[in-house]
């Protein structure tokens, strides 16, 4: 088991343990991967200050906005990523750099009020 593969169960158990029906995200392991791939990859359009949800069908939400839709998951997040728009450039982002981006993306969620 690799330590990326340690990090995410521990991730799902925290989740688990801690984040239902608390409001908040439980992320309990280190982002630095995810939010490296995504400082590299995908700043430019997706974490943009002020950007929000996106608007429309061609539209660029920010990872905060789709970190804060209600029910998300990284399971869901996982699956956004691989579903990528044609618009989106093919970074060809193995399963263990999806979970990373995808925890980092989680990691950004705003705590319910």
């Amino acid at each position: 088991m690799t330590k990326l593969d340690r990090g995410i169960m521990a991730a799902v158990l925290g989740l688990a343990l801690h984040g239902e029906g608390s409001g908040a995200l439980a992320v309990s392991v280190d982002t630095g991967a995810g939010r490296q791939l995504a400082l590299t990859l995908c700043a430019g359009c997706h974490m943009n200050p002020g950007q929000g949800e996106k608007s429309g069908p061609a539209g660029i939400p920010s990872f905060q906005a789709v970190a804060d839709r209600p029910g998300q998951s990284l399971e869901s997040v996982v699956t956004w990523l691989r579903s990528a728009p044609p618009m989106m450039p093919k970074h060809h982002l193995s399963n263990d750099e999806m979970f990373a981006l995808a925890q980092f993306i989680l990691s950004l969620r705003h705590e319910s009020k």
